[in-house]
């Protein structure tokens, strides 16, 4: 059985990761059919949160490249959830993020592949230089 590790934000965005694996999930957990999730940082926060992605990222893969989203396969925008036959969307909001959860899921709001990670990250950094 593959280590997860978990951290929980004050916001309630719980993210755990594991070798070639970054999960998203609520605190409070998920009902099914529930599907918008919003996780507002401070600026500070949003800084904590970019860096602990980085961090987890090189965790979870080898060689991480942040780089812009140059097809559906890279683009974080959207991901298929096969467990629950549903796609979640992912976006980076003013202040954090925004999730539109798979349909039938009880516990994943997004999960994360190499090469989604990688434009995620590229983004977040983006952001955080702009603001």
């Amino acid at each position: 059985m593959r280590e997860i590790k978990t951290k929980t934000f004050e916001n309630g965005l719980v993210i755990k990761h594991r070798k070639s694996a970054i999960i998203f999930e609520n605190a409070s957990g998920k009902k099914e059919k529930e599907e918008r999730f919003s996780y507002e940082f401070s600026k500070e926060g949003f800084k904590e949160f970019a860096t602990y992605i980085e961090e987890i990222a090189n965790e979870a893969w080898s060689n991480i490249e942040p780089k812009e989203a140059n097809s559906v396969g890279s683009d974080y925008d959207e991901y298929y959830d096969r467990k629950y036959d549903a796609n979640g969307s992912l976006c980076i909001s003013e202040k954090g993020i925004g999730i539109m959860a798979p349909y039938w899921s009880v516990d994943t709001l997004y999960q994360f592949n190499k090469p989604k990670i990688q434009s995620f990250i590229y983004d977040l950094r983006k952001k955080l230089i702009n603001s």
